[in-house]
């Protein structure tokens, strides 16, 4: 017994003591040595605003149902994965999480939302995890391949159906698809949505940042990258809101210390900040337990500067100018990537890992990356020499392992180095967001769902008369429409939608009067009276939206709407040659008597009656209000969605 123990001991000593004195890294954890002063990056907010936001700004999923539902397949293979308990799944299990996700109803929830918390998105409705063989190397605990990605709190989702008990969502948010549990998210009306748009950003700048509520109610924990709208400050928090399940948004304070107005300054201070912050997390993969893993961590390092970069290592590969690196030697990459790369503003590629490239320290490139482990290899069976956290580290990370596996060394794997990443805005031209038949928009045209185009801006220089006469598309909307905001009198000339495009309303509702009543349908309004509205553009069916929630209303708004004064009226407007809005069934005129028009008043001067509720109605559903314009007409509502950076 005394021998075998000692037999035992011996062996422990030997493989214990042997991994302790493995240095694989021998350089100190924090940028502080490496970061020299840089210049401040020229970032353009619309870019990252037009991706992180781009799930409020669709109608649909815009990939085909059989894609969308890939998982459905791949794990449909029996046999191929095991559960928590390192058994294989049961095949009616799977079968049966299979069947749940209901894709016979895929895009039609239609809903728009944000997260509420931290949230794992999943490839199937379900926590449990499927795993490959856990005898495998780089298989078993923490790669569970039921996970996709890991999303911070206020991540605009666009959800398009449940799985059949209600109990997850399958969604869009700006990085990927996928299954999320109810309860971490909450729908968001338009005009939510836009407040969260338009306000100034607050970006986290430091892991685990608590987040409390203004009486120091903690009421959740931030990572690094997640974005919270401004709404004021003090002498040490920011002020902000956070919306719940079954509330509305509450007050909350985020302490300076820990946070930042967004975009940051691409300087010393700042890279540092962010830089040593997300040095020491523990690997996650897919987001696993909410840590990070190598594309997660540069993503997020770039995000408190307003650089947008894909979730994974492939996507991040086409994110900026690429320059391969396959072919050459050891020697030769190396001298490439410290010629050419850009410390702290570069990332080099390698099949499966992505790494920050953060300069030269003894005549070696340094990367930090988050890394799982070193590939070995011990009588001829694969392993893995277990990092599994962000670390810094030069290119040759490993090499004085005694099993190291032949040609796995970062640099022999190395493919090439991305030069400043980040993603150009997605086409966020407001008339292919708003119009289904505007199809695209591109080389200063706009191309429609028959194949025939229309020029976007002519280039010529107006004033507001000559925009009024005859503008280009792009001067219709060269005035910005103060959606959802308080009710003030209108500055001079603030008349957002009197600029109209007659050439675009013809293709769009109809080119004549015999074309347009062709596209006019029945609607019921408030009090009964039948109203003609064009079907076109979902213009007919946003006016019912707003139909049905006008009639929800207190009685003491009818006043306002009774006795409507008119919707499609083939004229034009009075002395002058341009066609009415009423002429393409696109307007609606509410109670004249409790309403005001400029050229009806004897002496003009702006004043208005129309209560901010009936407003907000209409432009949550893309009508903008007469009542914003100088030239008031607090009657009138037109259906122009091209104003709105979202509706319902």
């Amino acid at each position: 017994m005394k021998n075998l123990i000692f037999a035992l001991m011996s062996v422990f000593l030997f493989f214990g003591c042997s991994q302790k004195e493995v240095k694989v890294v021998n350089y100190k954890q924090d940028l502080d040595y490496l970061l020299k002063e840089t210049k401040s990056l020229k970032v353009d907010m619309k870019s990252f605003d037009s991706r992180y936001f781009m799930p409020w700004e669709i109608k649909s999923i815009r990939v085909k149902k059989s894609y969308a539902s890939w998982a459905n397949r791949a794990f449909a293979r029996i046999g191929r994965y095991y559960g928590q308990n390192q058994r294989l799944w049961d095949k009616n299990r799977v079968k049966n999480l299979i069947k749940s996700t209901n894709f016979v109803d895929f895009n039609k929830a239609k809903l728009y939302a944000i997260t509420i918390r931290d949230v794992q998105v999943r490839n199937l409705p379900t926590n449990r995890p499927f795993i490959r063989n856990p005898k495998l190397a780089g298989e078993g605990f923490a790669f569970d391949y039921m996970q996709n990605t890991h999303l911070h709190v206020n991540t605009p989702l666009f959800i398009s159906h449940f799985n059949s008990d209600g109990s997850w969502a399958y969604i869009q948010n700006p990085s990927s698809l996928g299954w999320i549990p109810i309860g971490s998210f909450r729908v968001l009306n338009a005009k939510e949505r836009t407040l969260f748009i338009k306000s100034k950003k607050i970006v986290i700048t430091k892991d685990k940042t608590a987040i409390y509520s203004k009486k120091q109610n903690f009421i959740l924990y931030a990572k690094l990258g997640a974005i919270f709208p401004y709404n004021g400050k003090d002498e040490d928090f920011y002020h902000s809101f956070v919306y719940t399940k079954y509330a509305n948004k509450i007050e909350v304070m985020i302490s300076k210390q820990r946070a930042g107005i967004m975009p940051l300054r691409f300087d010393k201070g700042n890279i540092l900040k962010i830089g040593n912050s997300l040095l020491g997390e523990l690997y996650g993969w897919g987001g696993f337990l909410n840590s990070r893993d190598c594309s997660a961590m540069t993503k997020d390092y770039f995000v408190p500067f307003g650089v947008w970069i894909p979730r994974n290592s492939a996507g991040q590969k086409r994110s900026g100018e690429y320059i391969s690196l396959d072919n050459l030697s050891d020697r030769e990459k190396e001298n490439t990537i410290i010629e050419k790369g850009i410390a702290f503003e570069s990332l080099i590629y390698l099949r499966g890992h992505i790494m920050l490239y953060v300069g030269v320290y003894n005549g070696k490139a340094m990367v930090m990356h988050n890394l799982w482990g070193i590939r070995i290899q011990n009588s001829g069976v694969d392993g893995r020499y277990i990092v599994g956290k962000s670390i810094i580290s030069d290119l040759y990370l490993g090499a004085n392992l005694p099993n190291l596996k032949k040609g796995t060394l970062l640099i022999s794997r190395v493919k090439g180095l991305v030069i400043k990443p980040d993603m150009p805005p997605i086409n966020t031209n407001n008339f292919v967001k708003a119009y289904p038949d505007i199809v695209k928009f591109r080389d200063n045209m706009l191309y429609f769902i028959d194949g025939k185009s229309m020029v976007y801006d002519d280039f010529i220089e107006k004033n507001f008369k000559q925009k009024l006469e005859n503008p280009s598309i792009k001067d219709t909307i060269s005035i910005k429409y103060k959606a959802f905001e308080k009710i003030e009198e209108p500055s001079f000339n603030d008349d957002a939608g009197r600029f109209r495009s007659e050439k675009l309303l013809k293709k769009l509702y109809g080119k004549n009067k015999k074309e347009i009543e062709k596209n006019l349908v029945k609607l019921d309004w408030i009090d009964g009276t039948t109203i003609f509205f064009n079907k076109k553009q979902n213009a007919a069916n946003q006016l019912q939206k707003v139909i049905n929630e006008l009639k929800r209303l207190p009685k003491k708004f009818r006043k306002y709407l009774i006795n409507i004064a008119g919707t499609y009226n083939y004229r034009k407007i009075s002395g002058t040659n341009r066609l009415s809005a009423h002429s393409f069934g696109i307007a609606v005129d509410i109670n004249v008597k409790n309403s005001s028009y400029w050229k009806w008043d004897r002496v003009f001067g702006y004043k208005n009656k129309i209560p901010r509720k009936i407003v907000d109605i209409f432009e949550k559903y893309g009508f903008i209000w007469g009542g914003r314009w100088y030239h008031y007409d607090t009657m009138h509502f037109e259906y122009r969605p091209e104003f709105f950076d979202t509706i319902d």
